[in-house]
């Protein structure tokens, strides 16, 4: 067990426990909004969701490793949270010891961010693991990152938010920096570029190539042909490991709720689908504008909004070509594309997240006529 205890000047009894209990890990999926829920910028996730993936029925337990929930009190009131995450796909794929670690939140005091720190760095060094990368919530395939620029407003679909003090607090715990991430707004209202219109009319007047989107009807088979897509399309990303076809059946119920499928696209070659575009309607507009209602008010409000409320942005989140393919132009008829599309529905398009190193698609935001929105960090730390 882990049960760290100690007694601060002015600060009270302070302990670190593991969640063993439903009761617990409702708790842990609370402590944010428990911290920073008046701040006007905080979204709430919707009900269960941090349960969902780190409880007893997750799939990334049952695919990928283990999460060992933790909680700080002091004076029996939650003060932070973190997770100590084994992604055994991770180190399998990439022949890393790298453990992990994420949903990590806390108040603006060193001293309780660096206990979390060291007391999920000891689970994992426990566990034979050499360094401690994050944060993932709870893989490079979820929401991940350290916002550092842009918290004055609320943020899109499964992008993190916190405030302006965590950065400053991870670095004085003993984290450094290891890669940054960025976010870029696409107004859709402005006129593609002549130079896009014409490569990409040029493209589409090529008899192998065709654009489509998603036929929601075969999902199942759609998400499988996106399963093929994304471990191909995306292997040379740092941090990749395949996905299992298991975690996208699994959400496929969350996609049915939330997915536009015009707003989905495959580009194919002799039909044969070669690559694809996944956007997604930013439905964090409509969890945040529930964010004044509790329990059962909340999932219901919720529920009801997705019905009914206009979402006006949507989130770029995912673009991807096989390897041959990726030379011939395909990559930009699918942002042009995704664009294009979302304009008939959408005012802005967030494409995140774009490591700085990714010049490709950081060149592409900028003729499109998008800016750097955000900035969130990844950070590291040797065991």
């Amino acid at each position: 067990m882990i049960q760290h205890t100690q007694n601060q000047a002015a600060a009270g009894t302070f302990s670190i426990l593991p969640c063993r209990s439903a009761a617990e890990l409702k708790k842990f999926e609370e402590i944010p909004e428990k911290l920073h829920g008046t701040d006007p910028n905080f979204t709430p996730p919707f009900p269960g969701s941090v349960v969902g993936l780190i409880g007893p029925k997750s799939v990334f337990l049952k695919k990928h490793g283990e999460v060992t929930p933790l909680i700080a009190y002091r004076d029996g009131k939650p003060v932070g949270r973190i997770a100590a995450i084994v992604n055994r796909s991770h180190n399998n794929h990439n022949k890393d010891s790298v453990g992990f670690f994420g949903f990590f939140d806390f108040i603006n005091d060193v001293s309780v961010a660096k206990a979390l720190v060291d007391a999920a760095a000891s689970v994992l060094k426990e566990k034979g693991l050499s360094v401690m990368r994050g944060p993932y919530n709870p893989s490079i395939n979820d929401d991940c990152g350290v916002l550092t620029e842009g918290n004055d407003r609320p943020t899109f679909i499964s992008m993190p938010w916190n405030p302006t003090y965590y950065a400053e607090v991870y670095q004085a715990a003993g984290l450094g920096n290891i890669r940054t991430l960025y976010a870029w707004d696409i107004p859709l209202h402005k006129e593609q570029p002549a130079r896009v219109v014409k490569i990409v009319n040029w493209l589409k007047k090529r008899n192998t190539v065709s654009i489509r989107s998603i036929d929601m009807k075969n999902l199942n088979k759609e998400l499988e042909t996106i399963h093929r897509l994304y471990n191909q399309c995306l292997d040379r990303n740092w941090g990749f490991y395949p996905i299992a076809l298991e975690d996208l059946l699994h959400a496929a119920d969350d996609l049915k709720a939330i997915a536009d499928p015009s707003i989905i696209v495959f580009v194919c070659v002799d039909g044969r689908e070669v690559g694809f575009s996944l956007a997604l309607p930013n439905v964090n507009e409509v969890f945040h504008a529930s964010r004044g209602r509790k329990g059962v008010l909340r999932f219901l409000e919720m529920a009801l909004r997705l019905q009914f409320q206009r979402i006006k942005t949507d989130r770029l989140t995912v673009l991807g070509v096989e390897p041959a393919y990726r030379d011939k132009g395909l990559s930009a008829l699918l942002f042009f594309e995704s664009f294009r599309i979302a304009k008939a529905k959408y005012e802005v398009s967030e494409v995140s997240w774009v490591e700085a190193n990714n010049t490709e698609i950081l060149e592409a935001a900028e003729l499109m006529g998008g800016h750097r929105s955000r900035t969130y960090e990844l950070y590291e730390k040797a065991l």
